[in-house]
Protein backbone atom coordinates (compact mmCIF):
# COMPACT_ATOMS: atom_id res chain seq x y z
CA UNK A 1 0.00 0.00 0.00
CA UNK A 2 1.03 3.32 -0.73
CA UNK A 3 1.73 5.78 2.12
CA UNK A 4 -0.89 8.53 0.52
CA UNK A 5 -3.45 8.29 3.43
CA UNK A 6 -5.11 11.39 1.66
CA UNK A 7 -5.90 13.01 -1.77
CA UNK A 8 -7.91 15.72 -3.17
CA UNK A 9 -9.98 16.47 -6.09
CA UNK A 10 -11.14 19.92 -7.49
CA UNK A 11 -14.79 20.94 -8.56
CA UNK A 12 -16.08 23.98 -9.30
CA UNK A 13 -14.17 26.39 -7.31
CA UNK A 14 -14.42 23.41 -4.08
CA UNK A 15 -11.50 21.44 -2.90
CA UNK A 16 -12.72 17.63 -1.90
CA UNK A 17 -11.12 15.55 0.44
CA UNK A 18 -10.56 12.00 -0.35
CA UNK A 19 -9.28 9.17 1.75
CA UNK A 20 -8.94 5.54 2.03
CA UNK A 21 -11.73 5.30 4.65
CA UNK A 22 -14.08 7.53 2.28
CA UNK A 23 -13.58 5.66 -0.61
CA UNK A 24 -14.52 2.16 1.41
CA UNK A 25 -17.56 3.88 3.11
CA UNK A 26 -19.12 5.09 -0.13
CA UNK A 27 -18.39 1.38 -1.47
CA UNK A 28 -20.51 0.30 1.30
CA UNK A 29 -23.42 2.38 0.42
CA UNK A 30 -23.05 1.74 -3.52
CA UNK A 31 -23.70 -1.25 -5.69
CA UNK A 32 -20.66 -3.27 -7.13
CA UNK A 33 -20.03 -2.99 -11.11
CA UNK A 34 -22.74 -5.82 -12.35
CA UNK A 35 -20.24 -7.51 -14.92
CA UNK A 36 -23.44 -9.27 -16.64
CA UNK A 37 -24.49 -6.02 -17.44
CA UNK A 38 -21.56 -3.24 -18.26
CA UNK A 39 -22.55 0.05 -18.79
CA UNK A 40 -21.30 0.73 -22.39
CA UNK A 41 -19.99 4.41 -21.56
CA UNK A 42 -17.39 3.27 -18.56
CA UNK A 43 -14.31 1.86 -19.14
CA UNK A 44 -12.43 2.72 -15.76
CA UNK A 45 -12.97 0.48 -12.87
CA UNK A 46 -12.17 0.24 -9.13
CA UNK A 47 -11.25 -2.90 -7.02
CA UNK A 48 -12.73 -2.10 -2.98
CA UNK A 49 -12.61 -4.99 -1.07
CA UNK A 50 -13.87 -8.09 -3.59
CA UNK A 51 -16.02 -5.81 -5.83
CA UNK A 52 -15.57 -3.47 -8.76
CA UNK A 53 -16.89 0.07 -8.57
CA UNK A 54 -16.84 2.49 -11.65
CA UNK A 55 -14.64 5.38 -10.51
CA UNK A 56 -16.26 8.36 -11.64
CA UNK A 57 -19.43 6.99 -8.99
CA UNK A 58 -16.92 6.26 -6.37
CA UNK A 59 -15.16 9.21 -6.19
CA UNK A 60 -18.32 11.61 -6.39
CA UNK A 61 -20.03 9.69 -3.46
CA UNK A 62 -17.16 9.05 -1.43
CA UNK A 63 -16.38 13.17 -1.81
CA UNK A 64 -19.79 14.60 -2.81
CA UNK A 65 -17.88 16.32 -5.59
CA UNK A 66 -20.12 16.54 -8.84
CA UNK A 67 -18.80 15.89 -12.33
CA UNK A 68 -15.62 14.17 -11.28
CA UNK A 69 -13.89 13.32 -14.48
CA UNK A 70 -12.58 10.12 -15.23
CA UNK A 71 -8.93 10.70 -15.63
CA UNK A 72 -8.81 12.64 -12.22
CA UNK A 73 -10.61 9.80 -10.68
CA UNK A 74 -8.64 6.82 -11.78
CA UNK A 75 -5.87 8.65 -10.57
CA UNK A 76 -6.78 9.84 -7.45
CA UNK A 77 -7.87 6.02 -6.19
CA UNK A 78 -4.64 5.06 -7.49
CA UNK A 79 -2.67 7.50 -5.57
CA UNK A 80 -4.47 5.88 -2.31
CA UNK A 81 -3.87 2.43 -3.40
CA UNK A 82 -6.85 0.88 -5.05
CA UNK A 83 -6.54 -1.28 -8.18
CA UNK A 84 -7.75 0.33 -10.73
CA UNK A 85 -7.85 -0.97 -14.51
CA UNK A 86 -10.14 -0.63 -17.51
CA UNK A 87 -12.84 -3.10 -18.63
CA UNK A 88 -12.00 -3.36 -22.85
CA UNK A 89 -14.18 -5.91 -25.41
CA UNK A 90 -14.73 -6.22 -29.18
CA UNK A 91 -12.35 -3.93 -31.18
CA UNK A 92 -10.25 -2.59 -27.96
CA UNK A 93 -8.72 -5.90 -27.29
CA UNK A 94 -8.08 -6.64 -31.19
CA UNK A 95 -6.73 -2.87 -32.10
CA UNK A 96 -6.34 -0.91 -29.07
CA UNK A 97 -7.88 2.10 -28.09
CA UNK A 98 -8.04 4.80 -31.37
CA UNK A 99 -6.93 7.55 -29.08
CA UNK A 100 -3.90 5.29 -27.94
CA UNK A 101 -2.75 3.78 -31.56
CA UNK A 102 -3.72 6.60 -34.07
Amino acid sequence: MPDVTETTTTAGDLVHRLTPDAVRAAAERMSPADSADPHPNRSWYALVGTHLYYVVDLVETATGAPRVDVRTARLRLAELGFPVFALAWNTLLTRGHPGHTG
